[in-house]
């Protein structure tokens, strides 16, 4: 079941297979409660054991591959725009600075009781046929953003922040339009801009150049695939984008510092 608002959608999500491997890019941001079950979630640096009553944030624009481990899984995903926490951070006035070296894409917020009731009233909310509806929602998780920033959450939490807030309009709308395929360029075409316009503000916002970050994004998209399913190396370097297969194991190596073959040879 999902629902759509504004800036904001719920989905009820249940899932009564085992074992099921499924590869998302992550297009939008994502609160998730779980309520029944273990899955583990798969990234490029690391993999999450995610059980009963977890509480997770993803961050849009990363490739992971999500696996469930019981018979029955269920859980409460609010996907949402970077709009929603800008707003937030904007009505409150918080003025986020980084303090991590890295932006947390992906972190646990510990489990609260006052947490995990706002989240189910926040449902319940979802579900029903109420006056202001919108407007109930947001509130609902304001207040427990306001409470995450209360938490031993709140490092992480004030990372993605200030990310948010740094970026905004342009990095929000590149990772909506990344395609793996596609030359990063092309959105420059898009975006209505000079390629050397294009190039400027990618470098500005992302720290990196276009072609550095779509190389990266492809090496994790491979790197999850190679350790994730029985995909053979060949495989993985086209379905990540790349079309040179001796360019991909260089690079990968690089990054990495093993070939996709010790890589896929460690996982069997």
């Amino acid at each position: 079941m999902e629902i759509k608002l504004s800036n904001i959608s719920f989905c009820h999500y249940i899932q009564k297979e085992p074992q099921v491997k499924t590869e998302v890019y992550i297009k939008n941001n994502i609160l998730i409660f779980v309520r029944k079950g273990t899955k583990l979630i798969h990234l490029h640096d690391k993999t999450l054991n995610i059980n009963e009553n977890s509480i997770l944030f993803l961050r849009s624009g990363n490739y992971l591959m999500s696996e469930v481990l019981d018979e029955y899984y269920e859980a409460m995903l609010f996907l949402y725009e970077d709009s929603l926490l800008l707003d937030f951070i904007n009505k409150y006035n918080i003025q986020p600075k980084k303090t991590l070296n890295s932006e947390s894409n992906i972190f646990k917020i510990d489990d609260t009781p006052d947490l995990k009731t706002m989240i189910d009233a926040t449902c319940t909310y979802f579900t029903s046929d109420i006056l202001n509806k919108e407007e109930i929602i947001k509130l609902k998780l304001e207040e427990a953003f306001l409470n995450i920033l209360n938490s031993s959450s709140k490092i992480e939490f004030t990372n993605l922040l200030a990310s948010i807030y740094e970026s905004n309009y342009f990095k929000i709308q590149v990772e909506k339009e990344f395609s793996y395929e596609d030359n990063i360029l092309d959105l420059a075409l898009k975006f209505k801009l000079p390629t050397l316009s294009f190039r400027l503000k990618f470098k500005d916002v992302f720290k990196t150049t276009p072609k550095k970050w779509q190389v990266n994004k492809r090496l994790e998209k491979a790197k999850v695939l190679l350790e994730s399913t029985s995909k053979n190396v060949s495989e993985v370097c086209i379905l990540s984008g790349f079309d040179n297969l001796s360019w991909f194991i260089q690079v990968f190596k690089k990054k990495y510092n093993k070939t996709p073959k010790e890589i896929k040879n460690n996982n069997n």
